[in-house]
C-alpha cells in the first residue's frame, strides 16, 4: 500500500487548442447572434464590422467567458481539448476518472499517463467541493491554456 504523503503527482501541460478562449467565446456569442461562430471568431478589427456586433477583442472575450461561468453556461467550454503528461499512481488516475467520464487516458508506462479532456470538465472540477488531488494540479495549468477563465475561477473560488 502506497503512503499518500509520498505519492508524487507531476503534471505537464503538453497541448491545447490555439485561441481556446476565443473559440469558446465565439461559440457562446453565436447562440444569440445572426452571424456564425467562425465570423465572430475572426472579427478582431473595428475596420471589418459585423452588423450588430462588438469587436471580438480580449476584453469582449473575457467578458463573455466570465458571464458564461456566472450563468453556468458550460457547454460552450466543450469546444476544445487540453492534454497533459502526468506522472501519477494508478490510484490517482482512477480517482480522476471516477470524477468525470470525460477524461481520456493512455498509459505510457507504470506511472506515466497522457490525459486529455476539455475546459468544461476542468471548470466543474475547480468548483467541486471535494475534487480529486490530481484535478487540482490539472486546473492549475489553466493559467497557461485559458488565463481569463483561470482568473475568473480564482476570484469566484476564493469568495
Amino acid at each position: 500500500m502506497m503512503d499518500r504523503r509520498f505519492s508524487t503527482v507531476r503534471v505537464q501541460l503538453v497541448g491545447f487548442e490555439p485561441d481556446l478562449e476565443r473559440v469558446c467565446a465565439a461559440a457562446m456569442r453565436s447562440c444569440y447572434s445572426p452571424h456564425p461562430g467562425y465570423q465572430l471568431f475572426a472579427h478582431t478589427s473595428p475596420d471589418k464590422a459585423l452588423e450588430g456586433e462588438k469587436v471580438f477583442d480580449e476584453e469582449r472575450i473575457t467578458g463573455l467567458l466570465k458571464r458564461s461561468l456566472e450563468l453556468g453556461h458550460y457547454d460552450i467550454l466543450e469546444h476544445n481539448s487540453i492534454t497533459w503528461l502526468v506522472n501519477a499512481s494508478e490510484k490517482d488516475i482512477l480517482s480522476l476518472l471516477d470524477s468525470s467520464k470525460f477524461f481520456e487516458t493512455s498509459q505510457v508506462d507504470e506511472e506515466k499517463w497522457i490525459i486529455t479532456t476539455n475546459l468544461r470538465v476542468l471548470v466543474e472540477l475547480a468548483r467541486a467541493k471535494t475534487p480529486p488531488p490530481l484535478s487540482i494540479e490539472l486546473v492549475a495549468t489553466l493559467i497557461t491554456a485559458a488565463p481569463s477563465i483561470a482568473s475568473t475561477l480564482a476570484a469566484t473560488v476564493k469568495s
